[in-house]
């Protein structure tokens, strides 16, 4: 697949899905930092980063049909380089106060996941 139509794969399926539902499309990102390393380490850098901001701006910046994002990673996000076309970033790290009891198991479910699997001994107050 050329750049072009890489550039544009997510956009396009975007507009189908926002055809389809009626809606705009919430797109989920799941370490996006991996392939970034994986560039750094191998001599690739500049290439990719080239091709990520171009997949980012279409994605992300210029896409009509997006609702809004979620992108993961180990690596924090920088203002600086190829998201610096990107608005609206918001960084939250595994330690931030501001969606703790939006994420994970309470304690009431994770004892009751315990029950129904047979491990209530397996609990420790």
């Amino acid at each position: 697949m050329d750049d072009v139509h890489a550039f544009m794969a997510l956009h396009q399926r975007s507009l189908y899905l926002s055809r389809y539902y009626g809606k705009k499309v919430i797109i989920l990102l799941d370490e996006y930092d991996t392939p970034m390393q994986e560039a750094y380490v191998n001599g690739c850098w500049e290439e990719l980063t080239a091709f990520i901001r171009n997949l980012f701006n279409s994605t992300f910046k210029t896409n009509p049909y997006l609702e809004r994002a979620l992108m993961t990673g180990i690596t924090r996000v920088s203002k600086e380089s190829i998201f610096s076309d990107l608005n609206n970033l918001e960084v939250v790290t595994t330690t931030a106060e501001k969606y703790e009891d939006s994420f994970g198991f309470t304690e009431e479910e994770v004892f009751a996941a315990l029950d129904e699997f047979r491990l209530s001994d397996e609990k420790k107050m």
